[in-house]
């Protein structure tokens, strides 16, 4: 396989775009060009990028003989990628998206309807399960180190001033819907079907850049009986902050905990005692954007299923869709609540 003959055409050249350029540029990824609706930023990233392929026709990229997946880095509302959807359905190209896949259940049911009907891959860029440390966790706790898991809990907090921003945090949903996506897509690919959710949210008013919630807390139940709390804290001023990429992630089973942040791994087992600390390389920022990359072109060139697709994905969007009706009604919601017969 020669992962540059998949040509890669980049749509939505916005800050997102920065770091998928410089992970596929490491990977040795073939970046066709890029699209923008925004005259000005075309021109900026393509002096900056040296894109073969600056254009703000978006249609004529997607069409683009050389362009084998469109890699959808555009605002994540239905009303901008569902004409990107539609047209790499024309087109009959594979669709890489940028997280999350939308902000509401039903509009991200509605993008997956248009890939599933014209028979194109989809894959969600759900960064964090290609996150190096966050794959070494993964080992670790697949091959029973500390034995059977039980509880799951990540935490990160910071403090943001969006002021500035066009679009990030202007919604009526933000820091679970944009953010804790990365902690709800990592503990449904670790722990499977989760069953329940009950959330707690607020904003913090001082915020002026940012219209919805800034914290939240999310317990979840899985089918398994695991259980997980997902803490997404962007109100915080206080002086031991856990910002993103190196929120905590705790691990507890019946036989050892696992404590790591994406750059450190520690696994402390009970039988036999011992204190592991594995060496990895790499980083979120940017290898986990190519890790994820690379995985889909593989799988695509196997024609092997891909992690992070479309539909699995759902699962990941419905969580998001629970926490805010649980803040809001003050209650557990299901997934077939959710999902209805998706579930």
């Amino acid at each position: 396989m020669a992962y540059e003959q998949w040509g890669i055409g980049i749509v939505g050249l916005g800050g997102i775009s920065n770091m998928h350029l410089t992970a596929y540029r490491n990977a040795g990824l073939q970046v066709v060009g890029g699209a923008d609706i925004d005259p000005a930023r075309v021109e900026t990233m393509k002096v900056k990028w040296d894109l073969p392929i600056a254009t703000t026709d978006v249609e004529s990229l997607i069409a683009h003989p050389e362009v084998k997946i469109v890699d959808v880095t555009a605002p994540h509302f239905l009303h901008v990628r569902e004409p990107i959807f539609r047209l790499a359905a024309k087109y009959g190209k594979a669709l890489y998206v940028q997280k999350p896949l939308e902000q509401y259940y039903a509009s991200a049911r509605k993008l997956v309807s248009i890939a599933e009907e014209a028979g194109i891959p989809l894959m969600v860029n759900q960064n964090s399960v290609f996150v190096p440390g966050f794959q070494v966790i993964e080992r670790y706790l697949r091959d029973g180190a500390i034995g059977t898991p039980y509880y799951c809990q990540i935490e990160n907090r910071n403090w943001f001033d969006l002021s500035g921003h066009p679009f990030y945090g202007k919604g009526e949903r933000w820091v679970l819907s944009d953010m804790g996506v990365h902690h709800l897509a990592l503990v449904v690919h670790w722990f499977g079907s989760w069953r329940s959710a009950y959330a707690i949210m607020g904003r913090d008013p001082s915020q002026k850049g940012v219209v919805g919630d800034t914290w939240s807390v999310m317990n979840i139940r899985f089918e398994s009986g695991m259980q997980a709390c997902i803490i997404n804290n962007w109100s915080y001023f206080g002086h031991l902050r856990r910002p993103h990429s190196v929120e905590e992630v705790v691990i507890q089973g019946d036989g050892g905990a696992i404590t790591a942040t994406s750059e450190e791994v520690v696994i402390v087992a009970q039988e036999p005692p011992a204190e592991i600390r594995p060496r990895f390389t790499g980083k979120w920022f940017p290898d986990a954007f190519s890790n994820a990359m690379l995985h889909y072109i593989q799988a695509l060139d196997e024609v092997k299923p891909h992690l992070c697709s479309g539909r699995h994905n759902l699962q990941v969007v419905a969580l998001i869709e629970a926490g805010y009706r649980s803040a809001q009604e003050g209650r557990e919601i299901t997934r077939a609540e959710i999902m209805g017969e998706d579930a």
